[in-house]
């Protein structure tokens, strides 16, 4: 399928990719080399904590803050896409230290256990484990947010939060969140062949992170989940040629008619991933509405 509408600033990007095991594989080679070798943006500070997770194996999460930022500032988990099976790109890292830097605020951004080496509740247990910590740290106020994969992960901490005995997250940011195992929404049957992310590598994708019977583990999908009394307020971005647009807008109407407020940015003229284009000024728009969702929340 063509999509004649796509924003001219994207076009560049917009390339169909495989996934498979060969590709995850080779992808994890590489990832963690480039993102060794991505700037570090000046005015952030970057370090690194062990932290134990899953069956008690540890994994490694980066910090990056403002210069010179107290000790009191906000905390905000991102947890990055990529399948529940690919490792942070430069563009997520990129991503970390904008929310860092113009949100006024200590990014924890952990290289979680992956699938399909590591299944389901792998990664949902490391970013548990890691709020747990900053809990333990003294973290006032405590944010979450994720794109694709990780907004699912994101998304299932702030709905078990209660279940988990956590502390009540300040918010949560979904970016193109990945929400519904069953994948029967409109735009899931209708965009097979979109750029970078379609139907059939999601339907993949679940097989990889979940297992034989993956319907079985629905657990593992937020809008299949039990919401607490008390959602925090939340920030959803769908993209409109994503294969997970209608599973993203179904899972803020679910929110909110469980009294949540919810803020929805439509993007227009975007597919999954749009925001690799940092530069575009669809891209700078849409950020603009993250920092400005993360700040009235912290600020708060």
């Amino acid at each position: 399928m063509k999509y004649r509408n796509i924003d001219p600033e994207l076009k560049g990007i917009a390339k169909r990719t495989p996934y498979n095991r060969a590709v995850i594989g080779c992808a994890n080679i590489l990832l963690p080399t480039a993102l060794a070798l991505t700037r570090t943006p000046s005015g952030i500070s970057a370090r690194s904590i062990m932290v134990q997770g899953h069956k008690g194996l540890e994994f490694r999460t980066e910090i990056f803050e403002p210069f010179g930022a107290g000790k009191n500032l906000p905390c905000l988990v991102y947890v990055h896409g990529g399948a529940f099976s690919y490792k942070a790109s430069p563009h997520h890292k990129k991503l970390a230290c904008i929310y860092a830097l113009q949100a006024n605020c200590r990014v924890y951004f952990p290289d979680y256990h992956l699938a399909p080496r590591y299944p389901y509740p792998a990664a949902y247990n490391d970013i548990i484990s890691l709020y747990r910590y900053l809990m333990a740290e003294g973290c006032e106020k405590l944010g979450l947010a994720g794109d694709s994969a990780g907004g699912a992960l994101a998304a299932s901490v702030c709905n078990n939060y209660r279940r988990e005995g956590l502390k009540r997250p300040a918010a949560q940011m979904l970016i193109y969140p990945l929400t519904d195992m069953s994948m029967q929404t409109r735009s899931m049957k209708e965009f097979t062949d979109t750029p970078l992310w379609n139907s059939k590598s999601n339907r993949r994708m679940w097989g990889y992170y979940c297992g034989p019977g993956a319907e079985e583990r629905r657990p593992a999908s937020p809008i299949h989940m039990v919401l607490p009394e008390n959602i925090p307020d939340t920030y959803i971005e769908t993209a409109e040629y994503d294969c997970l647009r209608d599973e993203g807008l179904l899972y803020g109407e679910k929110l909110k008619g469980a009294g949540a407020v919810v803020e929805i940015n439509e993007t227009k003229g975007t597919f999954h991933g749009y925001d690799c284009a940092v530069k575009a000024k669809i891209t700078a728009r849409s950020l603009q509405k993250r920092i400005g969702f993360l700040k009235k929340h912290f600020n708060a």
